[in-house]
């Protein structure tokens, strides 16, 4: 029998807005907001379960079916595995969105992307607003000690964690445990060999992970600002622009994933003003093909 193999998409657009734009919402937008995640899992399912992945015999290696996780499953399964594990050492959290009542403090690292290099892969670098990240460790030396335990999302081949528990080392900071919700076998394995301990709730062999939030307009490969530029904006690249690349998206199924992308941002931006809340999406004037993401409370 040929297996299923996961294509997973997380929930997120409510604690997104809440905890990294800080910016409350009332009980009938966080639903409204939660449901047109469900409906986007559902056309996604529509268009991608049942795939056959074949080899180069024709054989068919295994089914496409996608799982959808939502946040609220994800703030409940990562606390019940951080709370009754934690040590004396300070926790630090290297997600900004979920289980923010847990970590001591956050460290702000993010995949920065070359808006004229799309076809490279992407460095390392500090979120939007934050300082550049030697700094930041430097700063979680001062105040959380030598030694700290971590906590993220998840952890698919562990290169970049693998470079983070690094960069923490030769800053004079030992990473001991990491608590994650997803971890992949590379992942666990990489992450062992670097003397620290990983700690996951569910082991996924998954065809790709993508946060919902990635998928809708309201998040997206960072690009990193220049030293002195003047721009109050966030800035990233649409997954639309490599949605084969970073999303695993099927060429036959390309359009059908740019409609929704576009369609669901629209749907967000019509709910949020409920909130009196406004989203925008500009195309940037000097990192072209990057848009500029703006959030804010009217």
């Amino acid at each position: 029998m040929v297996n299923k193999k996961p294509y997973l998409l997380t929930g997120g657009l409510v604690p997104l807005i809440e905890n990294r734009h800080n910016t409350s919402l009332s009980d009938t937008t966080k639903a409204a907001l939660r449901q047109i995640e469900q409906s986007y899992f559902n056309a996604v399912a529509s268009l991608l379960n049942g795939r056959e992945e074949k080899d180069e015999s024709g054989n068919v290696k295994y089914i496409w079916d996608v799982n959808f996780i939502p946040d609220g499953v994800i703030e409940e399964d990562l606390s019940d595995l951080i709370e009754p594990r934690r040590t004396r050492r300070n926790l630090i959290s290297f997600d900004d969105v979920y289980c923010q009542n847990l970590p001591d403090g956050n460290y702000h690292v993010t995949r920065i992307q070359d808006p004229s290099k799309l076809d490279e892969n992407p460095e390392l670098g500090p979120r939007f607003g934050t300082p550049e990240l030697e700094v930041q460790v430097a700063d979680i030396k001062r105040k959380y000690g030598k030694e700290i335990d971590v906590m993220d999302i998840g952890v698919f081949g562990g290169d970049t964690l693998a470079g983070e528990i690094k960069r923490f080392k030769d800053g004079g900071v030992k990473i001991a445990d990491i608590y994650v919700m997803f971890a992949g076998k590379e992942g666990i394995d990489r992450i062992a060999n670097n003397g620290s301990n990983l700690k996951y709730v569910k082991k996924v062999d998954w065809i790709d992970w993508l946060e919902i939030r990635d998928c809708m307009g309201l998040d997206g490969r960072k690009v990193r600002m220049q030293p002195g530029e003047d721009n109050p904006a966030n800035l990233f690249v649409r997954y639309i622009e490599r949605s084969a690349k970073w999303a695993s998206i099927p060429e036959d199924v390309k359009h059908c994933y740019e409609s929704l992308y576009l369609s669901s941002f629209e749907m967000i931006k019509s709910i949020l003003k409920c909130d009196n809340v406004s989203v925008r999406l500009t195309p940037s004037k000097s990192h072209d093909p990057a848009y500029e993401f703006r959030l804010e409370k009217n």
